[in-house]
């Protein structure tokens, strides 16, 4: 199959960009609403708000709405207004142009946005342990300093845009470690779902007996939820990163996949998971959660569902800790 010409690639990249961000933007305001809103459709007081989910929630919006208006100018600059030599292509190939920058940085900074909201729940669902999330940590904090070396080498580029030789090998470091950074806190977080799950049958077998079905039902729903965003999340970047190995311009296609698949992903865990919560509601449950003394006080905590609606679905972690607000995963 012959390589397809960039201005091509970016043609067909708007096409897909302008689809998925109409997906986005639907899932986009019925996450608000259920971060905004309670089930009967009151208006959460300011103490009832997931302040931090709220705030990521905007920005990613702010950021893909930016990329997809960038994207629109540079087409209609390439295929409509562009009168001098060298048509579409002299603009595309244009590396340090204004329009390539600003979606260079949206493109990073997204994958920077999504990846920090999965550390954040790590953090929280691991009772704010900060060895929990060092690695990952760590590693999200070396693909800050590359995405800012990635955008430097490109504002001196005057051809070839972010397939040149010499900002491929930056990219694909950074791809890379954004795979890891999914692979190791989706685990983390799933690992701690079954963990708690695990202790808490076998400190109290009569939660097993009581509630074991309904119980078990929800959490393998919420871990669900997780995996299955991961899995979309991760495989986009993977593609992301071969497109970017082998240099070929599919890669302008599949950014447009990864872009919008962050924001995609985090409204649905938003919504899926507000969702198994709002099922639990109208059913009252005594869970006595019980955790080592190392990491809480109070080692049994009981915990009555009745009329809680944590957006996260995770009511196993409600209450974790006595300042614990919920954790919104």
């Amino acid at each position: 199959m012959p390589e397809i010409s960039q201005a091509a690639a970016e043609l067909i990249e708007q096409f897909v960009g302008c689809m998925l961000y109409g997906i986005y933007v639907v899932t986009f305001g019925i996450a608000e609403r259920r971060l905004l809103t309670t089930d009967s459709g009151r208006w959460k007081r300011r103490s009832e708000i997931r302040w931090v989910m709220l705030v990521v929630s905007i920005l990613l919006f702010v950021n893909v709405t930016v990329d997809m208006s960038v994207a629109t100018i540079t087409v209609l600059d390439a295929f409509v207004f562009s009168t001098g030599p060298g048509g579409a292509a002299r603009i595309f190939s244009d590396g340090s142009g204004w329009q390539t920058m600003t979606k260079t940085f949206c493109v990073p900074f997204q994958s920077l946005l999504g990846d920090s909201v999965l550390i954040y729940r790590c953090y929280w669902l691991w009772n704010k342990s900060w060895a929990v999330i060092a690695l990952p940590l760590l590693i999200w904090i070396t693909n800050v300093a590359l995405a800012m070396r990635i955008l430097d080498v490109l504002s001196h580029n005057s051809e070839g845009a972010v397939l040149s030789t010499g900002i491929s090998p930056w990219f694909e470091a950074f791809w890379s470690l954004t795979i890891s950074i999914n692979v190791i806190t989706t685990s983390l977080i799933v690992f701690r779902i079954w963990l708690v799950e695990r202790q808490n049958k076998k400190s109290h077998p009569q939660l097993a007996l009581a509630t074991s079905s309904t119980h078990s039902r929800r959490l393998n729903l919420v871990m669900r939820n997780v995996i299955e965003s991961g899995m979309i999340y991760t495989f986009a970047t993977i593609l992301e990163l071969a497109f970017h190995s082998v240099q070929s311009n599919m890669l302008y296609i599949v950014s447009a996949l990864e872009m919008h698949s962050v924001g995609i992903t985090f409204n649905l865990i938003i919504i899926r998971g507000a969702q198994i919560a709002q099922q639990a509601q109208n059913t009252e449950i005594t869970l006595p959660v019980q955790f080592a003394a190392s990491q809480t006080t109070g080692t049994t905590r009981s915990i009555s569902r009745q009329g809680e609606g944590d957006e996260s679905g995770v009511f196993v972690f409600t209450q974790i800790e006595k300042d614990s607000p919920g954790v919104s995963v």
